[in-house]
Formats: C-alpha cells, sequence, structure tokens
C-alpha cells in the first residue's frame, strides 16, 4: 500500500500523443520560453535506454491494465549508450502525481543485478539498494523489456517544470550489454511517434498552460513501458 500523497513529495506528471504538426508548433514556442536541458547533445536531445523489470506475477504490466492509480515500477536507465551515469530507479505513481527514488550505481553493480547477484545490495545503505534486494529475493523481479527513444527535454526555472517530447520508441527483449548502441530494436510503429511529458511540482505558469493546451488534447492512457511490452508479445 502506498503512502499518502500529502505525506510525501511529489509531482504532476502528464502525458500525451501528439501529430507531427503540433510538435513542431509546440517545440517552437518552447524554444523560445524556456530552456534546453543542459544534457542535450545537439538540437534532438539525448538517447534513453531504460532496462524495465517486473516481478513473476507481472504485477507493474497488470496494474496498468487494471487501472489501479497507486502502483510502481522497477527500471535501470542510462543515457547515449554510456555506462559513465547508470541510474537505479523506483518510480512510484500515486495516480497523476509521481514520486522518483534514485540512485547511481557502477557497471558491475547493474551486472550484478542483471545476473541476480545481489547479496551486496542488503549491505548498502541505500534505500533504493535495499528496496530492490527484498523485491527481487521475495517477489521474483526480473528484466522484461528494453525501452528506447530519443528525448528532447526542455526546463523552466520555477516550480522545477521540465516538458519533453520522446520520439523514435522502439522495444528489445531483455540483454545485459545494455551500453551496446546496436543492440537490434522493433520500432513500435504508428501512433507513437511523439509523446509528450510534462511535470511540474505546483502549477504551470499561464503562458505555458496555454501552450500546452492549444496543441495537447489526447492523453496518454498506457505507459511506455506497456507499450513496448506489448508491442514484443505480437
Amino acid at each position: 500500500m502506498l503512502g499518502k500523497r500529502n505525506s510525501i513529495k511529489v509531482r504532476h506528471e502528464y502525458k500525451y500523443l501528439i501529430t507531427e504538426g503540433s510538435y513542431l508548433q509546440l517545440k517552437n514556442i518552447l524554444d523560445k520560453t524556456m530552456y534546453m536541458d543542459k544534457h542535450s547533445k545537439d538540437s534532438e536531445g539525448y538517447h534513453i535506454r531504460s532496462l524495465y523489470f517486473d516481478d513473476i506475477y507481472d504485477t507493474a504490466l497488470n496494474e496498468k491494465y487494471l487501472g489501479i492509480p497507486n502502483r510502481r515500477k522497477f527500471r535501470v536507465r542510462i543515457y547515449n549508450f554510456s555506462d559513465k551515469v547508470i541510474k537505479l530507479e523506483e518510480k512510484i505513481k500515486y495516480d497523476n502525481y509521481i514520486q522518483k527514488k534514485v540512485c547511481s550505481i557502477s557497471k558491475s553493480e547493474y551486472e550484478d543485478i542483471f545476473d541476480g547477484n545481489i547479496e551486496s545490495l542488503i549491505h548498502d545503505n541505500n534505500s533504493v539498494k535495499k528496496n530492490y534486494y527484498y523485491q527481487i529475493r521475495n517477489n521474483m523481479l526480473r528484466p522484461k523489456v528494453i525501452v528506447d527513444y530519443k528525448r528532447e527535454a526542455y526546463t523552466f526555472p520555477f516550480n522545477q517544470i521540465r516538458i519533453t517530447f520522446d520520439r523514435g520508441l522502439s522495444a528489445q527483449r531483455p540483454y545485459r550489454n545494455i551500453f551496446d548502441k546496436d543492440l537490434i530494436s522493433y520500432n513500435v510503429g504508428q501512433g507513437y511517434e511523439n509523446i509528450l511529458e510534462v511535470k511540474y511540482d505546483n502549477y504551470l505558469p499561464n503562458h505555458i498552460k496555454n501552450a500546452l493546451e492549444m496543441y495537447c488534447h489526447s492523453r496518454l492512457a498506457i505507459s511506455k513501458y506497456v507499450i513496448c511490452r506489448e508491442h514484443l508479445s505480437i
């Protein structure tokens, strides 16, 4: 059972499917009103690869299907195929609010987690690592799918506002060497070319809110994790 929303630090999160035309219009507006994320390699942003885990019952997948408002997902995330920054994450969803628990791990720690060699996690003081230990040990948490996409991210120095365009979504079966940029991936195809995500702490300024209302009409009902799991099941 997840904690009450007013007792923890959470952020708003909304996701939309937008057309190519809306993407170009919004990108033009955000270029003038917000700041491109400092980690962007070029105008197309940066590459994200996430290895998602689920338990023996596919709880994260099935709770999304059932529309359960309070749920969680586990993943390892890297950027631009590099092993310099590897994030171990637990993302907790409270309806339209999110909380992320994150810690950095080494490449060897990642490989141990993938292989199921987890005893070192229980001896670490980090709460994220300890929770992974219990999830793997007690709930048979295992790698399920690799999710790839390019992200263009814009930030605003107020309420930690972050707006991202995720493009080129593709799915791959779990693979130990997630740093290999030549892994065979499967594009999820029509309908998910442009995914917009909006995250912020309290509220949006009117000029950003008005721009989003003009072009964002189709809320995304399922997550990228679910989309990619479904695609690989075909």
